[in-house]
């Protein structure tokens, strides 16, 4: 009877803990794993599981947290002392979501609803890195002396803003380098932003790139070309126009009831967007987040569920 007291408030109750293969994913990759419930000092019936693949986006000092997907396990069974019951678990990452950053985070939260008793639960941190061809646009820019900045991938509520700063070669010409993406079939488009050192104070130039899947696919032409484009901007940045052009230029403006819609695009032949850009760096933005924390996120709220210490060290709702 005292244990059952005890299992009533938590003390020697039933466990969960989800266990992956692996911890890092790229998009549209499967992802595998076991659900465990360890049985602890008494019998306990388990009403249900659920497990939720959550977002976690900081901004000005907010956390806004959305729920991708949750997945139930119906299972209502008795569970013995020190029985152990395994489930396998998958789920293939979709492939529109914000790659992760220091501003971007993903997690699993487990919830074993226990009858009469305390509920148990268990957070799997996962970590979504870039797709190939992003990454060798990112390994490219290394190899001009960039590095990426701390807090670069920031989400701006459109897309996603890579942010690099020179070590070298552009040191004393450039402040910056930053780019929004959009992955398109046959390649990357990218919205190149480069702040540039000037008499006045910075300068920021703007120019809208094409990078093929055939450059992508060598380093050497890659890392040639960047380096050339940049060149040009730094020796005669006025040739430049300051505004947005392209695909750019109507994916991130437009009237807010319409941005989470993802619409019909053109094909890179006819100067629009392919049907699968944005699919990795801003998509998420068009169905994923809910259209009231996408509210959040663009006009910084102050009404927001917990915050991002509590996210990584505490145990509250998602």
């Amino acid at each position: 009877m005292f244990k059952n007291l005890l299992a009533k408030f938590g003390h020697g109750s039933a466990k969960v803990d989800l266990v992956l293969d692996k911890q890092s994913f790229t998009l549209g990759e499967s992802v595998s794993g076991s659900l465990m419930i360890q049985g602890g000092e008494v019998e306990q019936k388990i009403n249900r599981i659920d497990i939720d693949f959550v977002v976690s986006i900081r901004k000005d000092g907010h956390e806004y947290k959305q729920v991708i997907q949750t997945f139930p396990f119906h299972h209502t069974f008795h569970i013995q002392p020190a029985e152990r019951r395994t489930f396998p678990f998958s789920y293939t990452m979709p492939n529109n979501l914000l790659v992760s950053g220091t501003s971007v985070a993903y997690f699993f939260k487990t919830r074993l609803d226990i009858a009469d008793g305390v509920d148990s639960s268990d957070r799997d941190f996962v970590h979504i890195d870039p797709p190939a061809r992003l990454q060798q646009v990112i390994h490219a820019f290394q190899q001009l002396g960039f590095h990426e900045k701390y807090d670069s991938r920031s989400f701006d509520g459109y897309m996603q803003e890579f942010e690099f700063a020179p070590t070298n070669y552009f040191r004393d010409k450039v402040q910056e380098v930053e780019f929004k993406a959009a992955i398109e079939e046959g390649g990357v488009r990218l919205l190149l932003e480069v702040d540039l050192y000037s008499f006045f104070g910075e300068r920021e130039i703007k120019r809208e790139i094409w990078l093929t899947n055939e450059m992508l696919n060598q380093t050497s032409e890659l890392v040639q070309y960047l380096n050339q484009v940049i060149t040009e901007i730094v020796n005669d940045p006025s040739m430049y126009s300051q505004g947005y052009s392209g695909y750019f230029q109507h994916g991130q403006h437009g009237h807010r009831n319409h941005r989470y819609s993802h619409g019909h695009h053109r094909s890179h032949s006819s100067g629009g967007m392919g049907k699968t850009a944005m699919g990795a760096i801003g998509g998420f933005a068009a169905g994923m987040l809910a259209a009231e924390v996408m509210d959040e996120v663009l006009d910084g709220a102050d009404d927001v569920a917990g915050g991002f210490d509590d996210f990584f060290g505490g145990d509250g709702e998602v």
